[in-house]
């Protein structure tokens, strides 16, 4: 018996023990189709595009701001400033870096001397493929795209509806002239065909 497989002993099987593996054989697994659900469908997508968290994101900066603001206190301590001129000088750092980095704000992502974003984490990770799609999207004209629209049977109705209301909406609207004005034209410009004819 070699790793489990095979007769305890070949004695009266009428074999020498030998193993081999049946060529014969054909697995059922192959013939059925396993189709995803709906549920499965979207769980994947969520997996595909995971939202990062911006509370991580958020929590990453400050730590950062505090970081930067805790080396200025100990530089400010070592060449002998008092504790009430290091808090201030502190405070006014602690804000302009927070305006500077923009924690309040939406958080852009770092980039290097060459455009490229510089993400370590996961969450920093999801930002910028998520700033790389929305930029994809802008590039390819796709922003009103809806997913599953392509299986909608009155899609073409609702495009050709969509593109005629636009164009109403671009179309520019011409002055009417009123009848009155239209006998005056008339009038004058009949003097003038008659000139011309002897």
């Amino acid at each position: 018996m070699y790793n489990g497989i095979g007769l305890q002993t070949p004695r009266g099987s009428g074999t020498n023990g030998y193993v081999q593996r049946n060529l014969a054989f054909v697995k059922s697994k192959k013939d059925r189709i396993d189709y995803k659900t709906e549920e499965e469908i979207n769980k994947l997508d969520q997996g595909l595009n995971k939202q990062p968290n911006r509370e991580i994101l958020d929590h990453e900066r400050k730590r950062k701001v505090e970081l930067k603001c805790m080396e200025m206190q100990e530089l400010m301590e070592e060449q002998g400033y008092s504790e009430k001129e290091v808090t201030e000088k502190v405070n006014m750092f602690r804000k302009m870096l927070m305006a500077k980095e923009g924690v309040s704000d939406s958080p852009t992502v770092e980039k290097d001397e060459f455009g490229r974003p510089v993400a370590r984490e996961t969450h920093q990770l999801a930002e910028a493929n998520q700033e790389k799609n929305a930029r994809l999207k802008e590039a390819f004209g796709l922003t009103d795209y809806i997913e599953g629209s392509a299986f909608d049977p009155d899609r073409k109705a609702k495009e050709e509806a969509a593109k005629a209301a636009a164009a109403l909406a671009q179309k520019k609207y011409t002055v009417v002239q009123s009848s009155d004005e239209e006998q005056d034209k008339e009038t004058a410009s009949s003097p003038a065909k008659k000139k011309k004819k002897s």
